[in-house]
């Protein structure tokens, strides 16, 4: 896995904070983990711990974010202290953690994108079981397999597919975060089949793909239509599953 935003971490975390799809990525993401109260969370991939510390306030008994970027590590670990919650960070490849099974909760937001392959996508999954105790699930966010370029670039929502390439059996993308000058990431888009299929082979069960958690009251807070794209072309995708 090879992901850097070392030098783009400020301007990442500045487009995230604001943007309007996030209250919608948030609500799913808590569906799909559960209930919460008392619980353990592994936030992987967690860039500044939006998804750890959100956690914390539901009720989870604590949150450990793993990152490899020590800037992104830097930015969450001030905004704990700003907050004064009591979120846990670590800089490192997840791949290279030791397997602790201690988890009952464990998120990925944006992580299983950066396979570069269908085996890396095995080894990626593969290495998530490992830190789920028996019983504790894993709530994913990652591209939309089903997601069209000629269908919409996501500019609407702050940042733009700028290209969307045939890769191996996926597709290579590339996308602009705003600043001066734009951001750019390189990730990769797999079908649905091949996400249950790594998770099915490390072990995990009950892979339900979860439709956006859009309320009445976010439709009511934008322009009318702003939500369509999100809902028929949108470009990220969720699913959960469970380690038995």
């Amino acid at each position: 896995m090879n992901a850097h935003y070392d030098d783009i971490a400020g301007q990442y975390a500045a487009y995230a904070n604001a943007s309007p799809t996030r209250v919608v990525e948030l609500r799913t993401m808590l569906h799909m983990a559960g209930e919460l109260e008392g619980r353990r969370v592994l936030d992987l991939a967690c860039g500044f711990g939006f998804y750890g510390r959100a956690m914390l306030r539901a009720g989870a008994a604590s949150a450990h974010g793993v990152d490899q970027s020590p800037e992104m590590v830097a930015i969450g670990r001030q905004m704990s202290a700003h907050a004064g919650d009591a979120m846990t960070f670590q800089v490192s490849d997840f791949l290279q953690l030791a397997p602790v099974r201690e988890y009952d909760v464990a998120v990925a937001a944006f992580l299983f994108n950066y396979a570069q392959s269908l085996d890396e996508l095995a080894r990626m999954a593969k290495a998530a079981f490992q830190h789920v105790r028996a019983g504790g699930r894993i709530a994913v966010e990652t591209m939309n397999p089903q997601y069209c370029l000629a269908e919409g670039d996501c500019s609407k929502h702050g940042l733009r597919v700028l290209d969307d390439v045939p890769w191996k059996e996926g597709a290579k993308m590339e996308i602009e975060f705003p600043g001066a000058p734009p951001a750019r990431i390189t990730v990769f888009r797999w079908a649905r089949e091949h996400y249950e299929r790594a998770f099915a082979e490390a072990g995990f069960t009950e892979l339900v793909w979860q439709a956006p958690c859009l309320l009445e009251q976010d439709r009511l807070a934008q322009p009318a239509g702003y939500w369509d794209d999100l809902l028929r072309n949108g470009l990220a995708a969720w699913f959960s599953c469970t380690r038995p």
